[in-house]
């Protein structure tokens, strides 16, 4: 059981897309850590959390883990379009971060743009 049930409460920038923002442009990044590396990753992962949320046209960035599979994670991700993407993709604290991945990662990077269609 959660131990909060009222609804959304990841963080004050956290939206979900609306009737309002279906233009918003969704993205669905999913990857493996390699056995062993499991904390590693997570760590990267949530050390861009806090800039990548500070990025102006970041509408939602959130990092999920696994319930049965621990070294799965995915984030999903809300951006006001494909160039607010672009500018994220080209930061400093993604570029930094992105040579150390795929040694943690047992497989690809998967990354799925996706739009909203109800």
């Amino acid at each position: 059981m959660l131990a909060d049930p009222s609804p959304c409460r990841i963080g004050a920038r956290m939206t979900l897309p609306t009737d309002e923002k279906r233009d918003l442009l969704t993205v669905v990044a999913t990857m493996r850590a390699k056995p062993g590396k499991e904390q590693e990753l997570r760590e990267l992962l949530e050390s861009l959390i806090p800039p990548t949320r500070a990025e102006a046209d970041c509408v939602a960035y959130a990092l999920h883990q696994g319930t049965q599979d621990p070294a799965v994670f995915v984030f999903y991700e809300l951006w006001t379009d494909q160039a607010a993407l672009d500018a994220h993709l080209g930061t400093p604290h993604l570029q930094a971060a992105l040579p150390r991945i795929p040694e943690l990662l047992d497989g690809d990077l998967v990354i799925t743009p996706l739009q909203r269609v109800a």
